[in-house]
């Protein structure tokens, strides 16, 4: 792949989940691929699996709550590939507790990573976005990014802010050429969601089929709003 001439998208949490989906499915689709994650043997896993099927990808070491990683990986983005055209915000943690028994590191953690973490790898991506005058960003909010639940306070804090945050983006950037969407899944079958007491009885969703509506939306192919939480059932 020429450096420049293929459409680029850094996806964060991509070493497992819905985000190696994502990746997967972006690469498939024609996209140069920068994999985001924190745990490194995942993230090289996944960086040797693209490459391995001939797609273009690059891994990059990112806590997204950490300071100047934003600005790293997108800056990887560009000297490696050129150019950047999508951002797909999915790195997520959960601790499912009530909140007066959730410990302050853990409450802590989620809203760092769940929320500062999108607006920190917006931030970073703007500039090169919007002299581009295209681009999406897609953020992996949830179902309970629009409804509360015992257990989840959180979470679903969080999940809210990133709903808002694709809301009032859609607005900023109004004319720019930049779309900016929310998925919003329900239970997907993840080690996070696993963890977290998901069984098959509930009837998880796959990664893949959260995969395909981000790379529709990145890709042109399914068109809604700018600023619109799309729902994922199944």
């Amino acid at each position: 792949m020429r450096r420049g001439t293929h459409p680029v998208a850094l996806v964060t949490g991509a070493g497992r989940g819905i985000g190696r989906a994502a990746a997967e499915a972006l690469a498939a689709a024609g996209y140069a691929v920068v994999i985001a994650e924190r745990a490194a043997s995942l993230g090289r896993r996944a960086e040797r699996a693209l490459q391995a099927t001939g797609a273009s990808a690059v891994f990059v070491h990112m806590d997204v709550a950490a300071r100047g990683a934003a600005e790293r990986a997108v800056r990887v983005a560009v000297d490696r590939f050129g150019r950047l055209d999508c951002v797909v915000n999915n790195a997520g943690v959960l601790t499912v507790a009530l909140l007066h028994r959730l410990a302050r590191r853990d409450l802590q953690r989620m809203v760092a990573v769940n929320l500062l973490g999108p607006l920190l790898v917006v931030r970073a991506a703007l500039p090169v976005l919007r002299r581009r005058g295209h681009g999406a960003i897609i953020n992996v909010a949830s179902l309970l990014g629009k409804y509360g639940l015992s257990h989840y306070s959180t979470y679903c804090a969080t999940k809210f802010g990133v709903v808002g945050l694709t809301q009032a983006l859609a607005d900023e950037l109004r004319g720019a050429g930049i779309s900016v969407w929310a998925v919003c899944p329900g239970q997907v079958d993840t080690a996070m969601a696993r963890r977290a007491g998901a069984t098959e009885r509930e009837g998880l969703i796959r990664p893949e089929s959260v995969a395909r509506v981000i790379v529709a939306l990145a890709t042109g192919r399914r068109r809604a709003p700018s600023g619109a939480a799309i729902d994922i059932t199944r």
